[in-house]
């Protein structure tokens, strides 16, 4: 046993790359293209590029990402079929996370976790490894997934290290940028978190910020450059996403199937929000009143109004949302008793971290390591702010379960400390 556990700890990205592969073996995959954002942005960046910085570029959901599929999508532009992205953008994604894998057992080493902390996390990590499921499409998850996990380690270095070198500021810093340029909807807890760094008394703190800032507002000049989008598709999506969110398990609060558009899955909170969303329109196409505001009201209202129902869906949307619940298994034509078995055995594993983390988190207070705390708390703490008050989906949350898995491996590490003393 003692073997295997060497082995494990010693390879992780090797037992990564064994689970990529076996992985491909498996019934189940995400959508491949996703909603097609990213494959279809992607392939116009490579010819607004060509064109001589000119043309058409869809910038829907971050523009990072499609700087991210550049990579692999340059090279299969050679073949310019479907099929050809697909491939090299998933082999590039499943190279990334080795990478994410590597420097989240970074971050266990600095945390100083033993052996057999860092072989259960392997486990954990395994036994349903949902980033290596995101890999297999192209989606944002697995920059995201990389991007948290190299902030971490940044983060972890700076504070750990008596001279914060170009290095560590470049990381941080760039990690940072990758992770809102890939989910923007992070925005505010990246800008929070700087703001914090100017209250430490960590080395170079004004010249960390100050990169950031520069970077952030460099990265908004590129954006706004290339992206088409109008500013009213962005309040179409934010008055949708705050509509949807006073909907969502209203009439159905155990119904957590993510809700992709009419089909025999829509729940009854999904239709009660279209119905609304029509009725909200054509009120304020009628009165030629203001969308986002009126819609924004109308949202606070209800929030007044029905206090206990708010109070009992953020309770369950916490939950919800770090549950992960794959729709293409789930609206199969397979057994029940296999669809649902499959999503209890994976939340029963993800469950686990959940609960693990939250004790983590604690035991960082308790043991006053308020820089870590800080960090954990601001981005658990925004992200869950974030899916009250917007919709709830699993990816938003997705980017933390890096930070999940470092709170879990402290509480263990933690455990197994005090249990070798007390047997010693």
């Amino acid at each position: 046993m003692k073997k295997i556990v060497d082995f494990t700890v010693k390879y992780p990205v090797l037992i990564t790359v064994i689970i990529c592969i076996v992985f491909y073996f498996l019934p189940f995959k995400p959508k491949p293209f996703g909603d097609g954002e990213y494959h279809l942005g992607t392939i116009q960046l490579i010819d607004y590029i060509k064109n001589g910085f000119s043309g058409y570029v869809q910038v829907d959901k971050g523009l990072f990402t499609l700087f991210y599929y550049l990579i692999p999508y340059s090279i299969a532009r050679i073949f310019n079929t479907d099929s050809a992205y697909l491939f090299f953008g998933i082999v590039f994604n499943l190279i990334m996370i080795c990478i994410a894998i590597q420097y989240l057992f970074k971050c266990l080493t600095i945390l100083k976790c033993d052996k057999k902390t860092k072989f259960y996390i392997i486990i954990l990590l395994n036994l349903f490894p949902i980033h290596i499921y995101y890999s297999y499409g192209i989606l944002a998850e697995t920059i995201a997934f990389l991007s948290s996990c190299t902030l971490i380690y940044g983060w972890l270095k700076i504070n750990n290290t008596v001279d914060v070198n170009k290095k560590h500021i470049f990381l941080i810093v760039f990690s940072a940028i990758a992770l809102i340029g890939c989910r923007p909807n992070l925005i505010p807890f990246i800008l929070l978190f700087f703001g914090y760094i100017l209250f430490t008394k960590l080395p170079k703190k004004v010249i960390v910020s100050m990169s950031f800032f520069i970077s952030f507002f460099l990265m908004v000049i590129i954006e706004k450059q290339i992206n088409t989008q109008k500013n009213d598709f962005k309040e179409v999506v934010f008055r949708n996403q705050i509509l949807w969110s006073r909907f969502e398990l209203r009439k159905e609060p155990f119904n957590w199937i993510p809700q992709h558009g009419r089909d025999a899955y829509s729940t009854l909170d999904y239709w009660d929000n279209l119905n609304k969303r029509a009725e909200l329109d054509s009120i304020t196409t009628r009165k030629k009143i203001d969308k986002t505001s009126y819609v924004v009201s109308w949202v606070l209202n209800d929030i007044k109004e029905n206090p206990t129902l708010t109070i009992r869906q953020y309770f369950l949307k916490f939950f919800q949302s770090q549950s992960f619940i794959i729709s293409p298994l789930i609206k199969s034509n397979k057994p029940a008793i296999i669809k649902y078995g499959v999503h209890i055995y994976i939340n029963l594993i993800n469950y686990i971290i959940l609960f693990l983390a939250m004790f983590g988190l604690v035991k960082l207070y308790k043991q006053k390591m308020h820089y870590l705390f800080m960090f954990a708390l601001l981005f658990w703490g925004y992200s869950y702010a974030y899916i009250c008050f917007f919709h709830s989906e699993q990816r938003y949350m997705f980017p933390l379960r890096p930070v999940l898995i470092m709170l879990s491996a402290f509480l263990l590490s933690n455990f197994n400390i005090k249990h070798l003393k007390k047997t010693t």
